[in-house]
């Protein structure tokens, strides 16, 4: 049997993972190979998706709020309804986005994208999935040490001067034209920056190796999956253990997103997701609920079992609300099913290394990793042995 460090040891050999790329084929080739070795019916589920969402569709929905900015402010009178109706519908792609709901809201090129997953056992009656995705993102300035403790700061200005554009065009339409002009001029301003800053982590920025973001989720996956095929009888015969691994989490959890319109319908209504993610330095984390907009909470039986469980793990497990970013687990929560997402952060809610150039193994705690082997096995137990 191999330890959660020798699945990290040989998926970071792929270089990156970029979404929709051929190293992440590669990688979704190194999974399937290891789930078959264990004895494991795999399936794969193909899909195409955009490269990029994380730079890509905020640079769209800023795009379409500065011409229907200048629009207002140039010309005025009837353009005005054009332009509020364009920048509600650049408002709406983003608000889509967030939501954690399976539509497609860019219009950039698709290529191929897959999901791998342990058959469906149809004789149980319950069902556990436990679930990493194994992509990785591109690295830019967005997330330079010395920025991203400010990206909640960032965004939420970007929000703010969003709304401001449409909000400054429907102020014009009733004639409150000072308000609405300035209104327009700030969400302008905010706009074109957004533009800029977004343009430059297109252009500039380049994969990560991925060895927390996502080899180490990936990993303790594939080691529980491997623990479960051989102590099946440590689990209640009724409860079956799906092992999924999402493609293209980075480019808005798209992997996930299809897995769940394809096979929502087939799955029980108390299927519980275990998302696995970035689980390389600092203390084992689980979300109480996942999205900045639209806020999900974690599955209620979920959040019990890890809140007892941190008792049991003095000082190595901590709760913390949410995430600026979501997980896989979001598109989950927003289908009605019971998720929680498990991360390792420092004290300050820091993910190590996150989307920069040193999330390299050599920078992944080993210890902890093989620590969270353990942790998850044992969780992964409990809520067998509850949801039965």
């Amino acid at each position: 049997m191999k330890d959660s460090r020798k699945y990290l040891e040989e998926l970071v050999q792929f270089g990156h993972r970029g979404s929709a790329t051929k190293n992440e084929r590669q990688a979704a080739e190194y999974i399937l190979r290891e789930l078959e070795r264990m004895g494991y019916k795999v399936e794969r589920q193909t899909f195409k998706t955009t490269r990029d969402n994380l730079y890509m569709l905020p640079l769209q929905v800023a795009i379409l709020l500065f011409i229907s900015a200048l629009l207002s402010l140039m010309y005025g009178g009837i353009v005005n309804a054009l332009a509020f109706f364009l920048s509600i519908f650049g408002i709406m792609l983003l608000l889509l986005e967030v939501s954690g709901i399976p539509v497609e809201t860019s219009i950039m090129p698709r290529f191929l994208s897959q999901n791998i997953f342990t058959k469906f056992d149809e004789s149980k009656e319950k069902r556990i999935i436990v679930s990493a995705h194994y992509d990785t993102q591109r690295a830019s300035v967005m997330f330079h040490p010395k920025i991203v403790d400010y990206l909640g700061l960032i965004y939420n200005i970007s929000y703010v001067g969003f709304g401001l554009v449409p909000i400054g065009i429907l102020f014009n339409v009733f004639k409150f034209q000072p308000l609405g002009t300035v209104f327009l001029i700030i969400g302008l301003i905010i706009v074109t920056a957004n533009i800029i800053f977004m343009a430059l982590c297109e252009i500039t920025g380049k994969y990560t190796q991925g060895a927390n973001d996502n080899g180490t989720g990936v990993a303790l996956a594939l080691a529980l999956a491997e623990y479960y095929i051989n102590h099946k009888d440590e689990f209640p015969g009724n409860v079956d253990v799906v092992f999924l691994f999402t493609g293209s989490e980075e480019t808005g959890e798209r992997g996930m997103k299809h897995f769940i319109k394809r096979y929502a319908k087939s799955l029980p209504k108390d299927t519980q997701f275990i998302i696995l993610d970035n689980l390389g330095t600092g203390k084992i984390t689980y979300l109480e609920g996942e999205g900045m907009i639209f806020y999900k909470k974690a599955g209620k039986m979920l959040l019990d079992i890890a809140e007892e469980m941190q008792k049991g793990h003095s000082g190595k497990v901590q709760r913390m609300k949410n995430l600026l970013l979501p997980t896989d687990a979001l598109p989950v929560m927003a289908a009605g099913f019971d998720a929680i997402a498990f991360l390792a952060k420092d004290e300050k809610g820091r993910l190590g290394n996150y989307h920069w150039h040193t999330d390299t193994i050599e920078n992944v705690d080993i210890d902890l990793l093989l620590y969270e082997e353990e942790f998850f096995k044992e969780y992964l137990i409990k809520v067998a042995e509850t949801l039965k």
